[in-house]
């Protein structure tokens, strides 16, 4: 079998190339990236993943990456995931993210017969259900009220994956996965960020303060390395078609995961000051989801415990990579 994973150097695209050539070493892995550099974790994939040098904006380029792989199995990862980055440059998030997955669509279709099409996971959001989420958390089949340019990029991406099944019999599969981190997460990130500002106040970087925003804010979080497992566990079970949500079920505030990253710090006390940056569009509300469908489709149930696992392993992992 034969995987291609658009976006394989990004943070979730290097876990799932982790997991895959380590659970499943008779796959032949692919990966596409911008630049043939990887990153320096990825080292240790040299030989086992072979690199495409590939923008997911470039038509052609897409086209000939899976013309020459002609792969059984597509998982695009390739985005812009940064949904404060999709305010300020709405149109570069809805090209990539949506002229993107259509050029890896219309490449498929392209080369598709009765002995050729291969199953496309596609990597959709919570963002697009909004801020409120009912009691039970988000299902399925709560309505989309997307409040960012990422989230409504996302939108057009799962909608997208439903229509080229409908239309054309594609093996789409759309998950809407929820909050995920976990070690090597761009520091641009929340939770990472903290736990990176934690580590520059060990090492006497920054004075031992955190600049906080909205700490009522409720999400969703899974460890990164179950989500990688979920993506596989889809591509095994889940039917063409269909969306799932993955995630925890569990909501935590953002008050919780200052407090536990706080208390993993060498240097106490840590003072909490505004962000001088102010409130986003994006803060608030609470995002729970419910993973019940996923589940029984699958077998899946997260393994890393977010508060007492997944964010001590950020604090560690930015403790061996800050200098």
């Amino acid at each position: 079998m034969k995987i291609l994973v658009t976006g394989v150097t990004g943070f979730v695209g290097g876990h799932l190339a982790e997991f895959l050539a380590v659970h499943h070493p008779e796959i032949e892995l692919h990966g596409t990236a911008r630049t043939l550099e990887a990153p320096h974790y990825m080292e240790f994939l040299k030989g086992r993943l072979r690199f495409h040098e590939c923008d997911i904006d470039d038509k052609r380029g897409v086209e000939k990456t899976i013309s020459d792989v002609f792969p059984d199995v597509i998982i695009h990862l390739a985005a812009q995931s940064y949904v404060n980055s999709s305010w300020e440059r709405p149109e570069a998030t809805l090209h990539t993210n949506i002229i993107g997955q259509s050029n890896v669509f219309e490449a498929v279709r392209g080369l598709m017969s009765d002995a050729y099409n291969p199953t496309i996971l596609i990597a959709c959001s919570s963002e697009e259900y909004g801020f409120h989420a009912p009691v039970g958390g988000f299902t399925e089949a709560s309505p989309l009220r997307p409040h960012s340019p990422y989230a409504l990029s996302k939108v057009a991406q799962d909608y997208m994956g439903y229509q080229y099944w409908s239309a054309y019999g594609m093996k789409i599969i759309r998950i809407r996965a929820f909050n995920h981190t976990g070690p090597r997460r761009d520091p641009v990130f929340g939770v990472s960020g903290f736990c990176r500002k934690v580590v520059e106040i060990e090492k006497g970087m920054h004075p031992p303060q955190l600049e906080t925003r909205d700490l009522t804010a409720v999400r969703d979080f899974t460890d990164v390395r179950d989500v990688v497992q979920a993506y596989w566990l889809a591509i095994e079970r889940c039917r063409a078609g269909e969306v799932y949500n993955v995630c925890s079920g569990k909501g935590v505030s953002f008050r919780e995961i200052i407090n536990v990253v706080t208390s993993l710090s060498r240097v106490q006390p840590i003072t909490l000051v505004p962000d001088p940056k102010g409130v986003r569009p994006t803060d608030g509300g609470v995002i729970i989801g419910n993973n019940k469908k996923f589940c029984q489709a699958t077998g899946w149930q997260p393994h890393y415990d977010f508060l007492h696992q997944t964010i001590p392993d950020i604090v560690e992992y930015w403790r061996g990579n800050l200098t």
